[in-house]
């Protein structure tokens, strides 16, 4: 219903970056050893990107598969939009009771913030490495515990992330946030492989930057200014709500987070809304750590959501000028996940209102003692 007639609409659509991709992928990819050492359809500069999966090998196969033909490619994304919002399914129905655990995923699938990414094919590395840190989750987890034996195929997973696009650095430590928010102080050593295997990569990447792209590295401009990662993380926040996104081709509004956002969010009332939850969350983590019994189990998947929201979005939130809505991608999966804590949160303390209320009052006492008065 979100995203179905525009999708339809954009089967054979052209866009501006496929071009450049197709070309190319004719003119240096070849092989799988072209997949991985030669460098992206960009020449270098602040788009110096080291992505060979969702970038070389994609539309290596995609000439190769399907001729790249469009109507492949925007098909191919579609699915795997599809399929990271049944990830998210089941992944909340390990933390949460039903009809809960369906809210995150219909939420997440459903935003309009969302409109490039499910259709431009150049946006397939924001899919794929939200694919990779969905089933990397999935291994670690298993009904809200820790899954023995996933440790190796998480780390796989993330490590596959990683090499779709560079901001699936943070999924070990979404992975983290749960064990800390749902197990013993031990249990982060499950997502120590993650780590270990993410670190390489962050460890190798420059290098690998610096052999491609003869030296340069990528031009943006970090700005780790308080009150600017508050207004971004805001705006990125804001651009949950499809109220304040407009339902337009991206090409014709730009690319960028449309105005009214970003105004919203630059807003006194906003900016204290967003540095309240983010004191919220970790008074909640503390809270969840040192007092277990004082943070019910929707409460802690509502802080694990913000937690994702955080991690996933951070490596966007410090880029000065580059306020996307696309990069909300994977943070909203997080937000849709508090959401849907928060509203299982709210219907278990109705239900044990609706009982206390509804509970017999306590019978007389039959001819009672002095001591009883």
């Amino acid at each position: 219903m979100a995203h179905g007639p525009r999708v339809v609409r954009n089967l054979p659509k052209r866009h501006w970056e496929d071009s450049r991709h197709f070309r190319h992928s004719r003119e240096q990819v070849h092989s799988l050893a072209d997949v991985f050492g030669k460098p992206s359809a960009w020449s270098g500069g602040a788009e110096a990107t080291y992505r060979p999966l969702s970038g070389n090998l994609y539309y290596l196969a995609g000439r190769v598969l399907f001729a790249n033909r469009l109507e492949a490619y925007h098909v191919v994304g579609a699915l795997t939009y599809v399929l990271n919002g049944i990830l998210l399914l089941l992944l909340s129905r390990r933390l949460l009771p039903d009809p809960w655990s369906l809210l995150p995923p219909v939420l997440f699938v459903s935003r309009l913030a969302h409109t490039q990414v499910i259709t431009y094919t150049s946006e397939f590395d924001g899919l794929s490495y939200v694919t990779f840190g969905l089933l990397g989750l999935l291994c670690l987890i298993a009904d809200g515990a820790p899954r023995r034996g996933g440790q190796g195929l998480a780390a796989g997973a993330f490590g596959l992330a990683v090499l779709c696009k560079e901001a699936a650095i943070v999924w070990p430590a979404v992975a983290a946030a749960q064990g800390w928010l749902f197990h013993p102080a031990r249990a982060w050593r499950r997502c120590l492989a993650g780590f270990v295997v993410v670190g390489a990569w962050a460890l190798a990447y420059p290098r690998i930057i610096r052999h491609l792209y003869d030296a340069t590295r990528p031009s943006f401009v970090i700005d780790l200014g308080p009150a600017a990662l508050v207004t971004r993380y805001g705006a990125y926040l804001l651009s949950f709500l499809n109220l304040l996104v407009p339902n337009v081709d991206p090409e014709t509004a730009g690319w960028a987070m449309p105005p009214r956002v970003v105004e919203l969010a630059q807003s006194p009332a906003i900016v204290l809304v967003v540095a309240a939850l983010i004191a919220l969350f970790v008074v909640a983590l503390i809270r969840a750590r040192l007092r277990p019994s004082s943070v019910s189990a929707p409460a802690r998947v509502a802080a694990l959501g913000f937690a994702w929201f955080v991690m996933a979005t951070a490596p966007f939130a410090v880029l000065a000028d580059r306020l996307f809505m696309r990069y909300s991608y994977a943070g909203h999966a997080g937000l849709a996940l508090s959401v849907g804590g928060l509203a299982a949160g709210a219907a278990q303390r109705w239900r044990a209102h609706r009982s206390a209320a509804s509970a017999p009052p306590p019978p007389p006492l039959d001819n009672p003692s002095a001591a009883e008065i």
